[in-house]
């Protein structure tokens, strides 16, 4: 059966669910840790015989976790019964697909699909050594970061994000000291973000390097100084990141990171 949820008092068994893949359900359950009764955002919860088989979050982003066809079934009749507004869904590749093909006929006409985003996770020491010139985002730094975020955006989705929400974003991130540069001037060099803390894990995302410098190592030690910075925050780091992009992968890979599953993000 499905359980709607509405508060960020999560139940047990939906709390164990998540951290049994903590790489995978760190966004799923950092967005059902911020529900509050007063938004729109929900969160649909499947149990069978007792035993939590699917958790998925509906809000601006739809994130879909399945462990059974029964869950998959019971949320996608759900949904196509109750139209819902949402610019993406993002997850694991067989839930987000298996979903999609549920739903679609409901759902605005995708923008934008990536099919196969190599999840990776880090739970050890870093491989390299960190950047001493990566450190936290300030306040009076905002516009800077805002720029460079806008410019990995349009690079990875091919268009500009709207920007009040992207610069309230901005200002979220690095209130809540999650958000790490290398600045030269008025230039930075390197960025990153910590999206989402949950299921003990925390996920890294708005990783960018400047065009100009890439190429010398500035990412790969960047992301070294952003994981040890990081440490007390959670146990273990994840990221995904799209399977074309070779020369982030080779990166990441030289800082310790190993695949640890699969994702994938329709755009609609």
């Amino acid at each position: 059966m499905l359980q709607v949820i509405r508060s960020s008092r999560i139940p047990d068994d939906v709390a164990a669910f998540l951290s049994s893949k903590p790489e995978a359900h760190t966004f799923l359950a950092a967005r059902l840790g911020a529900l509050h009764q007063r938004s729109n955002s929900h969160a649909l919860i499947y149990r069978k015989n007792g035993q939590v088989e699917g958790v998925s979050y509906i809000g601006a982003n739809l994130l879909p976790s399945f462990a059974s066809s029964d869950a998959l079934f019971a949320t996608a009749d759900h949904l196509r019964a109750r139209p819902f507004p949402c610019t993406s869904i993002v997850g694991e590749s067989r839930s987000v697909f298996a979903l999609w093909e549920l739903i679609k006929s409901v759902l605005p006409r995708e923008r934008l699909i990536r099919q196969s985003q190599p999840l990776l996770g880090i739970a050890t020491e870093p491989l390299v050594e960190s950047d001493p010139q990566v450190r936290l985002a300030r306040a009076e730094e905002l516009d800077l970061v805002v720029e460079a975020g806008i410019e990995m955006f349009i690079g990875e989705v091919g268009e500009p994000p709207h920007l009040n929400d992207f610069r309230a974003r901005a200002i979220e991130l690095i209130s809540q000291s999650r958000t790490f540069i290398r600045r030269s001037e008025d230039q930075i060099l390197f960025k990153a973000d910590i999206g989402a803390v949950g299921a003990g894990a925390l996920q890294i995302h708005g990783v960018w390097v400047a065009p100009e410098h890439r190429g010398h190592g500035i990412g790969t030690h960047g992301m070294a100084s952003v994981l040890r910075l990081s440490r007390a925050i959670a146990p273990r780091a994840c990221l995904y990141v799209n399977d074309f992009n070779l020369a982030a992968r080779a990166s990441y890979k030289k800082v310790g990171f190993t695949q640890v599953g699969e994702f994938a993000s329709i755009f609609l």
